[in-house]
């Protein structure tokens, strides 16, 4: 007889065959379904989901695909259909259906819908596909692809909220001749429909001795150079491209964020690419090659502090686990992440098997009691 938690499990994640409007749980919760974690939204009672709609034109506004599909809500003027697979139907497709690709056709076809006019405005458009991410129930370690595009190409779409630390090495003319290091920060700010905006913060230079670094002037150019890209992706660094050999960190920028589609497959198929390669599309590019490390920061906050953390960070990475503290601590431990605007309750069971399974949001809240 199967463990009772995955029986309840498999009966609170069962698809729904009809246009039933989802019931928020007001929670997220981190369930495991046949020995793997699922993130569950909100959303997650059902794989149907209402979207408010403002065009009422009769185009052919509609989108059928095996996993994710998007309509007019039949008999409504003033509604979208969006189907998504529930958690239990994402684990039953593991290893046989790339849902990422999936996503990723979903999206092409989202955005094929707006240039069809399907939808009142680039807000509507943008709200309609930033909804359905909101209620997906993905693996864990996939959530960070569906709200940044952190996955395995490689690449952060970066977003309001975050900042870019770029951390460059100098060394003399030996390997071994350490001189010192620069922190070179920016602010990524905006909004989803305006796109970002990078800010320049400030250098930090750590010295070696006598040495002072000079901070490189394309690390400390970004702002005006991407003046006018409000979307931007960065590339990390890949060290296993090939023997002896690594692809250096590049961050591409554009007007719309489609732009930015041919790019990244040429940056996908030839990790040596140069940014003189990328001209032929409407992209601004920076490489950013040397002894560099270039990090894409998620703020949250730390009982009430804020804090930056590298993306991919996970939660029992920001907390205090020595053993005078871990048995409060995980009494105590609470994790709270914006939802609709609001901010809601992540349900996990307190152990250090799944803290090391949730994957930090930016304006993720950490609190824990201190007495």
């Amino acid at each position: 007889m199967p463990p009772l938690k995955l029986v309840l499990a498999a009966v609170l994640l069962a698809a729904c065959t009809g246009c039933t409007l989802r019931q928020s749980s007001g929670t997220y919760r981190l369930s495991e379904i046949n020995s793997q974690y699922f993130l569950l939204s909100p959303d997650a009672a059902a794989s149907t989901l209402r979207i408010a709609r403002k065009d009422e034109n009769q185009k052919d506004c509609s989108i059928k695909g095996p996993w994710f599909s998007f309509y007019p809500a039949p008999g409504s003027k003033a509604q979208w259909i969006a189907e998504t697979p529930s958690a239990a139907a994402w684990e039953r497709s593991s290893g046989a259906v790339d849902m990422m690709e999936q996503w990723r056709n979903f999206e092409a076809a989202l955005y094929g819908l707006r240039e069809r006019h399907c939808f009142a405005s680039l807000d509507e458009y943008l709200s309609a596909k930033q909804r359905i991410a909101a209620s997906l129930s993905p693996p864990t370690g996939d959530t960070l692809y569906y709200r940044y595009g952190f996955g395995p190409g490689g690449y952060v779409d970066l977003a309001p909220g975050m900042q870019l630390r770029i951390e460059r090495d100098f060394f003399g003319a030996r390997s071994t001749d350490y001189q010192g290091t620069t922190i070179t920060s920016y602010e990524i700010s905006g909004n989803d429909e305006s796109g970002t905006a990078i800010k320049f913060l400030g250098v930090e230079k750590r010295s070696a001795g006598s040495t002072t670094p000079v901070p490189t002037s394309s690390d400390a150019g970004l702002a005006t150079q991407f003046a006018t890209a409000p979307r931007l992706r960065l590339f990390l660094l890949n060290l296993v491209v090939s023997a002896n050999a690594k692809a250096p960190a590049i961050l591409i920028g554009a007007s719309t964020k489609e732009d930015l589609n041919a790019p990244t497959q040429a940056i996908e198929s030839d990790s040596a690419i140069s940014c003189s390669r990328l001209q032929r599309w409407p992209v601004t590019c920076a490489l950013f090659d040397g002894s560099v490390t270039v990090s894409p920061m998620l703020e949250v906050f730390v009982n009430g502090a804020p804090t930056y953390i590298p993306i991919g960070s996970r939660l029992w990475a920001v907390l205090p686990l020595s053993n005078a503290q871990q048995a409060k601590l995980m009494r105590t431990l609470r994790l709270h992440r914006r939802f609709q605007g609001k901010l809601v309750d992540v349900k996990f069971t307190p152990d250090s098997n799944t803290l090391s399974q949730l994957l930090l949001f930016g304006g993720d809240r950490i609190s824990w009691s201190k007495n």
